[in-house]
């Protein structure tokens, strides 16, 4: 296929769009060509460190066409607020199934491509014994499985431990396990480390931005983010990323809940039920997250866990999307490019492409759960996440996914 007709995905959540999001795209560009067209696939409502985004869905796609994208999906919730192996597998199957995709893009600190695919090629279940040696020592699981493999493969365990170069081994995983074809181009990321807290130049991580915008340092703000995202938190000065507000309606649900109830929520084991029931004593939702949080279980997985509470995402949900990848593609945002990607891909995709929701769930469907199969299943808690988001705002909207339409944006 010529660079003409060359498709590239990336698979982001833009929490917000940065200065390392547009050298990505503009690296992309280089290496594959300006005619190169470029679909990201985003989380919703909710994001994989199991926090709110900073803004909404629509915004953060309208951002990433105005820099670049031609066209933006939604990630579907059921496997945004998961692990790296589920939100991989999620955004890779939804590429595979569009049928046009031609690379998989993603940056990592780590971009050796053959040492990744070795450590992807790396089989847990042949170490049984010793992860559970690990996990009884006190390891979560991600650094069991971490030190195991560094072991065994002969590389430094600190790789392993990169937020951005494990997504990086899922994807590999995920297009391995769905036998695509979709080739992967790994990219070296450029400035700062995903979890830095503070700037490199013209370049920050989304946690030290989030951090900025909380301590409303604008002038740094300035420095690391695109004039648009500037323009955009500049005119939304309500927007809020704090689920706080949210602790009383989870105290509720944990006082009333049995363990046996508990238990059928995604994430759910190993007598975490227990300790949820007793930390909803705590006073806060900091106080709460902090009595959970150890060497064990880490912070990430508890706000993971809470979100799957409010969600009320159960494990029967995340086994049917574990077992049939994303079942549409959801647009949010496109360019002129993009709107002809869209009249392509209703022609091969083999999953359908959603502009209006009330096409597939109308709201008396939400008041009654009338969800007729695996696509209603899912959609329904893209909807639920969204609300969650919209909860948490100064000025909600609620069931905002019946009244938006994708953002286009000529040029």
């Amino acid at each position: 296929m010529g660079a003409k007709n060359m498709v590239a995905g990336i698979i982001a959540e833009y929490n917000p769009f940065h200065n390392g999001h547009l050298h990505q795209i503009n690296k992309l560009r280089e290496k594959l060509g300006e005619s190169c067209t470029i679909i990201a696939c985003i989380s919703g409502g909710l994001t994989q460190r199991g926090e709110l985004p900073v803004l909404s869905k629509w915004q953060r796609g309208a951002l990433a066409v105005e820099n670049g994208v031609n066209l933006v999906l939604e990630l579907p919730a059921v496997f945004t607020s998961r692990s790296a192996q589920h939100f991989a597998f999620g955004g890779v199957s939804l590429f595979h199934k569009l049928g046009v995709v031609n690379h998989l893009i993603f940056s990592c600190a780590h971009p050796d491509l053959p040492l990744l695919n070795k450590i992807a090629g790396f089989d847990l279940a042949n170490y049984k014994n010793e992860l559970q040696t690990k996990l009884k020592e006190g390891f979560s699981y991600a650094s069991a499985a971490a030190e195991l493999m560094a072991q065994n493969i002969g590389t430094e365990a600190a790789i392993l431990h990169d937020p951005n170069t494990i997504l990086a081994i899922e994807y590999l995983k995920a297009i391995k396990q769905l036998n695509s074809t979709i080739q992967p181009l790994a990219m070296q990321r450029t400035g700062s480390h995903h979890n830095d807290h503070k700037a490199n130049g013209q370049f920050a991580s989304g946690r030290a931005i989030r951090n900025m915008l909380q301590k409303n340092c604008l002038d740094e703000l300035k420095l690391v983010l695109p004039s648009t995202t500037c323009a955009m938190l500049t005119k939304e000065p309500s927007i809020t990323f704090d689920m706080h507000q949210l602790y009383p309606a989870l105290q509720l649900m944990l006082m009333t809940s049995s363990p046996e109830q508990l238990r059928k929520i995604d994430s759910m084991s190993e007598g975490l039920e227990y300790k949820l029931i007793e930390a909803a004593n705590a006073s806060s939702m900091t106080e709460f997250i902090n009595t959970l949080v150890s060497k064990r279980y880490q912070r990430t997985r508890i706000s993971r866990l809470i979100l799957h509470l409010l969600l009320n995402l159960t494990n029967d949900i995340t086994t049917e999307a574990d077992q049939i990848g994303s079942p549409y593609a959801r647009v949010l945002a496109f360019d002129n490019k993009g709107r002809e990607l869209i009249k392509k891909l209703k022609k091969v995709s083999t999953i359908p492409l959603i502009t209006k929701v009330s096409e597939h769930i109308n709201r008396r469907d939400l008041i009654n759960k009338h969800l007729a199969g695996p696509l209603e299943h899912i959609l329904y808690y893209d909807i639920i996440a969204q609300n969650i988001y919209e909860l948490c705002q100064k000025s909600p909207v609620p069931n905002h996914d019946f009244l938006a339409s994708p953002i286009y944006i000529q040029r």
